[in-house]
């Protein structure tokens, strides 16, 4: 048994006892023998040849009482007493709730008793404590709480590193911004197919060191002279493929001496598609009004030159002028319209139900006492990109100046979805709508009963990119009024939860400064605190347990550990599509279906995403043999190569406490008062993982085991380090 190999002090002592032992009867045995005469000799030797049976059976029998003896001393008080000492450790550094279970003498017993009552009001202190570092943590999180409001609805999104570029804070906006957004059909999950955004991850993942260096350089210049604006403004394109508008502040220590920086970003893409398109707009424009302008040169220049014209060749020309300057009217209004939509800020548009906008506007109409408004049924999937208050608002503005000019009560209104658009008709009985009365309307401010906008009709439509004209109706009797709105795609769905669901706050402000505190990650790991590194903490679900003999990965989750914090909220959790069935033994087990395995990615997909993920950290599994040989095995297949290093959860276990017997997962989870949740799945059991061995590294520790090389070393001796798979 491991427990009794380790025990080397007791099995010294034992062997000193029997050596001992050993020689007090040789010398006894000797003393005797030189008293003896010769023929007492000879009569004893003979009597031993003649009984030699009997003393050897008599000797067998001495070994085994002796060997019977030695294992229940070890069991009654050698076994016992490790035990005690481990599980004190347990209850004293990680788990206050833990008590002590042990067979053994009767003192020995009492001993844990003891320990168990002083456990007792341990933790009731523990509890007294907590609860008053509670009240005082309270005012702190009220504190973060306003940072986290300020900075997760921000349209900007903000960076905050320390000085080697380890990210130490980031919002939403921020990882919407440097991850990509899009998810191609092969794509994996809700993981960007660009970089990964995380704290403890560098910057540099996402976006070209030199930009932002470069961008930094002038600081210690600009400290000396004096400056106080330290602010530089750049444009960079990420690894996503944005542009984005950067705005990087530098974070001085006590020193002046640069500790860190932040990076406020903004969607420069969008503006400088805006850009693109004024261009384009303006020499598609220029053309046309240099046409227009060199025919009615050349038209005036034949009247003038021809005094003699006929009138109707005149008239001809007079024609050709008037044509040719409405053009360049029409094309300087069309030029003072796109420019007047581009240098005001546009308003945020959001994705809302067709359905719900109109009922919205039925509502307000009513409300304002307008036009009473019906239609027919919109499709639930139908969506268009609004606000829903300014378009509002502009629509009750159009339908009350047309009952107002015709005297109409009541309108209706039909609908006409095209690809990338939808047409939103308003008809009513009555006379037609002329195209010169609506232009005469977009000019003047939005007013709806009490509620103005500073903003005209035509301003409001431009912002939301919708055209608005008269529409022909088939019956005479009826007209109409035609918006065109752009549809918009329906936002997905939120996927619930397949394995365990991750709480997590309401406005998610990702931030851990004591970050800045820590140096960055370096390939010299032998000698780095054990608390100082960055893991990734991982699990996989396969098709059965015979890996060599084909079973498949059909899951895999992980969650990283950065600075001693579990971050769920950076976690990969992923299906994967196996060449091979199901058994049904495994099904049992993780629970997952063949029919959820439709349409998953593949294991090398799956994988290169993972690689990425746990770039520049260590891998933690339990019984890690197991996983990494998963990995190993689809090397040649997909050319990826997991090199990282590694620690095994099982290990450190048996490292820690070696007097138990059992270093199964649900077992260390007990002793160390974890509950997992999501048993045997991939993430379920990665979160699980990973809060074990947060509660292991204070015991490796007080073992004197703080670096990685002596936990990797310290590992490698146990028992568990021989499994192969």
């Amino acid at each position: 048994m491991p427990r009794l190999k380790q025990n080397r002090v007791f099995w010294w002592f034992v062997l000193v006892c029997i050596l001992f032992f050993a020689a007090v009867v040789v010398s006894f045995t000797l003393m005797l023998w030189q008293e003896l005469s010769d023929a007492d000799r000879q009569t004893v030797l003979a009597l031993i040849g003649r009984h030699s049976g009997y003393l050897f059976g008599a000797g067998v029998l001495l070994l085994a009482g002796l060997g019977f003896a030695i294992d229940w001393v070890f069991r009654l008080y050698v076994l016992p007493i490790d035990k005690i000492t481990e599980e004190t450790g347990i209850i004293h550094r990680v788990n206050p709730a833990h008590r002590i279970r042990v067979e053994g003498s009767r003192d020995v017993v009492r001993l844990a008793e003891a320990i168990n009552a002083a456990a007792e009001r341990f933790e009731k202190l523990d509890r007294s404590v907590e609860e008053r570092i509670a009240e005082a943590r309270s005012r702190i999180e009220e504190e973060k709480n306003i940072l986290s409001v300020v900075l997760a609805d921000l349209p900007e999104g903000v960076v905050i590193c320390n000085a080697e570029g380890q990210i130490t804070l980031y919002n939403r906006r921020a990882r919407q911004l440097l991850e990509d957004p899009e998810k191609p059909a092969a794509a994996v999950g809700s993981l960007p197919t660009g970089g990964f955004l995380g704290l403890g991850r560098s910057i540099f993942s996402v976006v070209d060191k030199p930009i932002v260096t470069h961008a930094l350089k002038d600081i210690p210049e600009k400290l000396r002279s004096g400056r106080q604006d330290l602010t530089s403004s750049f444009v960079m394109a990420a690894r996503n493929h944005r542009l984005l508008q950067a705005a990087a502040t530098p974070i001085l220590g006590p020193l002046r001496e640069l500790s860190g920086f932040v990076l406020i970003l903004t969607d420069f893409t969008r503006r400088m598609e805006s850009y693109r398109r004024m261009d384009s707009l303006l020499q598609s424009l220029s053309m046309q009004v240099r046409g227009a302008v060199a025919s009615i040169r050349s038209a005036v220049e034949v009247i003038l030159g021809y005094p003699d014209l006929s009138p109707s060749k005149r008239d001809e020309f007079h024609r050709i002028i008037h044509r040719e300057s409405l053009s360049a009217g029409a094309a300087m209004d069309r030029l003072r319209s796109e420019h007047t939509a581009f240098i005001r800020t546009p308003v945020s548009l959001s994705p809302m139900r067709l359905r719900d906008f109109l009922e919205a506007v039925r509502v307000k109409c009513g409300a304002v006492g307008g036009p009473a408004l019906s239609g027919e049924p919109v499709a639930d999937q139908l969506w268009v990109s609004v606000d829903s208050y300014s378009l509002g608002l502009a629509v009750i503005f159009v339908l009350q100046r047309i009952g107002s000019e015709f005297g109409v009560g009541t309108f209706r209104w039909a609908l006409e979805t095209k690809a990338t658009h939808v047409g939103l008709d308003f008809l009513w009985v009555g006379p037609a709508l002329r195209l010169e009365m609506l232009r005469r309307w977009e000019s003047h401010p939005i007013a709806v009963a009490d509620e103005a906008l500073n903003a005209t009709l035509k301003e409001i439509l431009a912002r939301h990119r919708v055209e608005l004209w008269p529409q022909p109706c088939g019956d005479a009797s009826q007209a109409s009024v035609r918006f065109l709105l752009e549809a918009a795609e329906p936002p997905a769905p939120i996927a619930l939860p397949r394995r365990r669901t991750i709480l997590a706050t309401a406005r998610p402000v990702y931030y851990d400064f004591d970050l800045f505190n820590q140096p960055g990650q370096s390939p010299e790991l032998d000698d780095r605190q054990l608390a100082e590194l960055s893991y990734t903490v991982f699990d996989t679900e396969t098709t059965g347990l015979e890996i060599r003999a084909g079973d498949e990965m059909v899951a895999l989750g992980a969650v990283r550990i950065v600075n001693s914090r579990l971050l769920e909220s950076e976690s990969f959790d992923q299906l994967v599509r196996p060449a091979g069935p199901l058994h049904p033994a495994s099904i049992r087990i993780h629970g997952i279906q063949p029919e959820m395995l439709v349409g998953q990615p593949d294991i090398r997909q799956v994988l290169e995403l993972f690689h990425r993920f746990a770039e520049a950290t260590i891998l933690v599994a339990h019984n890690a043999a197991f996983d990494m040989r998963l990995l190993q095995l689809q090397e040649r297949r997909t050319g990826i190569r997991f090199d990282h290093p590694v620690l095994d959860t099982m290990l450190l276990s048996a490292v820690v406490h070696p007097a138990q017997d059992r270093h199964d997962l649900e077992s260390i989870a007990e002793r160390l008062g974890i509950i997992i949740m999501g048993r045997h799945t991939a993430l379920g059991d990665a979160i699980g993982t990973a809060e074990i061995f947060l509660k292991l590294l204070p015991l490796l520790a007080e073992a004197g085991i703080r670096t990685f090389k002596q936990a990797r070393e310290a590992a490698r001796k146990t028992y568990y380090a021989r499994l192969k798979y």
